[in-house]
């Protein structure tokens, strides 16, 4: 399951799934607590950049007391945040990815450095199996404000059509997706429950049909 704790994000990434901007909605604790206490499975905990919300350690602790696993991709722009989810996914507590290629800004490098993974090093320091650095240049999805350039050109990457998260979708109010696309179908809420779509393919997503759906997400 996604959940959307905030459409803000304090970069603006050419090649962003979600268009994310400096303004959209933050969820509310109420909201987050009812979407966990009903999944309690894995889960991701996404943006806009999750790490600017207001109550980011008291979601993201929340979450990992309650759920199988937690996982979430930052832009590493908050440096005394992001040093430790590091610290934390190298230990195995959670997993994180840290955004980096030529759209988003220049972070401070302890934070690359952080989740550079050393092989000698972290043998002696337990598991290690949290940490990446995430390079999307090769698998930017045709959504957000990536819907509206190519990349093909400028940058020799295809840009693809697909759903920018083929899962459980909660946005920041609460309304519950069958999946990421623009267009996906409510199907529930994250206090009342919700029930998933069969799909024509048997994936979760159900590109084709949010394609055809007239409800806009």
């Amino acid at each position: 399951m996604y959940i959307q704790i905030t459409e803000r994000c304090n970069m603006s990434c050419a090649h962003c799934g979600m268009a994310a901007t400096r303004r959209g909605r933050d969820m509310e604790w109420e909201t987050f607590k009812a979407a966990v206490d009903a999944d309690q499975g894995s889960i991701s905990l996404g943006g806009g950049e999750p790490t600017i919300h207001p109550l980011f350690e008291k979601f993201l602790f929340y979450a990992i007391g309650k759920c199988e696993s937690v996982w979430l991709a930052t832009n590493g722009s908050i440096t005394n945040t992001a040093l430790v989810l590091a610290s934390l996914a190298k230990k195995g507590v959670l997993g994180v990815a840290l955004s980096l290629d030529q759209w988003h800004d220049p972070i401070d490098p302890s934070v690359i450095e952080a989740f550079t993974r050393n092989t000698t090093r972290d043998m002696g320091h337990g598991i290690d199996i949290g940490r990446e650095i995430r390079d999307t240049s090769s698998n930017i999805v045709k959504a957000g404000r990536a819907a509206r350039q190519s990349f093909v050109d400028d940058h020799g990457i295809e840009t693809t059509a697909g759903c920018i998260c083929e899962d459980i979708f909660v946005k920041p109010d609460g309304s519950v997706h069958q999946c990421g696309c623009r267009k996906s179908p409510k199907i529930g809420d994250a206090f009342t429950g919700w029930k998933l779509m069969a799909s024509e393919d048997g994936d979760e997503c159900c590109y084709k049909k949010c394609e055809r759906s007239k409800k806009v997400a």
